[in-house]
């Protein structure tokens, strides 16, 4: 169970809250947010509710959760319902605020995970392109309001083997159902940008690289995911592939503190990649770097992926250009071996984790190679 009130929890909240952003600019505002019982939803709820700190007239929070029991159940005890309310619908039947019309949206509701685009991608696009276009009709016609979409790498197969910008787009093919994130969340993207030209819309567009940290969704599926289950439950880290696949990996709350710069401090008109290009690993040398961080370390072995409920990705994956948002003051701070560590410490403390992770290095016998 997540615990919005643990150690490494209040220290990355306050890290977020410590950058030097215009926070004066949510002063008073209300703020619509779905997705908050995920991981980057909670944090970035967390952060904003926690900016009572910094603020004499924080900002007042509506949560969107098809579970409102779930939610309370995991931010609830954190959250002052004076200023937050809990939510209870889906995208398909928008309930109106007790706040009334939001002066910000951050759109975080989507399911990120190969598994839902094997068992449900229709699921996949209804959050993206359909959810996107309900929240903008419901509270984006009368007046201008800011739009905070999470996406992710929309980028398709490029010929493209260095850092990837925001203008590198590549082909996807369109009957092939495991691109139903991409499409979709490239047709959320068009939908803000169109919003923007007939309605005054402001947003800006996170598209999110190979995130992890607290609260990640232990089911999830991805590597990250996988490795962290494999050490709490104490049993190998599996590999489903060669692991020479190269991937980004960024800290939960390096990601949140980037889309907060994008929120606070973008031009109000773009997508920003958001990512940690210096956390580059193999997945066999990311496997084999977390089994190490473990006392004592974790068996690492091969196994087959189940076709009918993962789906592995046909298109490219590039390394993040982050130039667009470190212009913005941003920066990622935390490596991968200190980023794992402190997820290791949000699941079951510090007895198991090794105190010093520098010392442990990743193996270096896979070849590499970027899907």
């Amino acid at each position: 169970m997540f615990d919005p009130s643990h150690p490494v929890v209040r220290e990355d909240i306050h890290a977020i809250l410590a950058e030097r952003l215009p926070w004066e600019r949510l002063a008073g505002r209300h703020v619509f947010v779905t997705g908050a019982s995920g991981m980057l939803g909670g944090y970035l709820t967390l952060s904003l509710a926690a900016l009572h700190r910094k603020l004499d007239d924080p900002p007042k929070l509506s949560l969107l959760a098809r579970d409102a029991a779930r939610l309370r159940a995991r931010l609830g005890s954190v959250l002052d319902p004076a200023r937050c309310e809990i939510l209870e619908g889906d995208l398909n039947a928008l309930p109106m605020p007790r706040f009334g019309v939001p002066d910000v949206i951050i759109h975080a509701a989507s399911p990120a995970s190969p598994r839902d685009y094997a068992t449900d991608p229709v699921g996949v696009i209804r959050a993206n392109a359909v959810g996107t276009l309900a929240l903008l009709d419901r509270f984006g016609r009368d007046r201008p309001i800011a739009f905070l979409m999470l996406g992710s790498a929309v980028y398709g197969s490029t010929e493209n083997e260095g850092a990837v910008h925001e203008e590198s787009f590549g082909a996807v093919p369109t009957l092939d159902p495991r691109n139903c994130y991409i499409e979709s969340k490239r047709l959320a993207e068009t939908l803000l940008a169109c919003w923007r030209v007939q309605y005054g819309l402001e947003f800006g567009i996170g598209r999110i690289f190979h995130t992890f940290g607290p609260g990640l969704n232990l089911a999830d599926g991805r590597i990250f995911s996988d490795v962290l289950k494999a050490a709490r439950d104490r049993q190998p880290i599996v590999l489903t592939s060669d692991g020479s696949a190269l991937r980004a990996f960024c800290y939960l709350a390096d990601t949140v503190s980037g889309l907060l710069h994008i929120l606070l401090k973008g031009d109000g008109a773009s997508a920003y990649n958001v990512g940690n290009p210096t956390n580059e690993l193999s997945i066999r040398d990311f496997a084999t770097l977390a089994s190490r961080l473990i006392d004592p370390p974790l068996a690492l072995t091969f196994g087959e992926a189940d076709p009918q409920a993962y789906l592995p990705a046909k298109t490219s994956r590039g390394l993040p250009d982050t130039r667009r948002l470190q212009a913005l003051g941003w920066q990622s701070r935390t490596s991968v071996e200190e980023a794992l560590a402190r997820s290791y410490r949000s699941l079951f403390g510090r007895e198991r984790v090794h105190d010093d992770p520098r010392r442990v290095q990743a193996g270096q016998g896979a070849s590499k190679k970027r899907l």
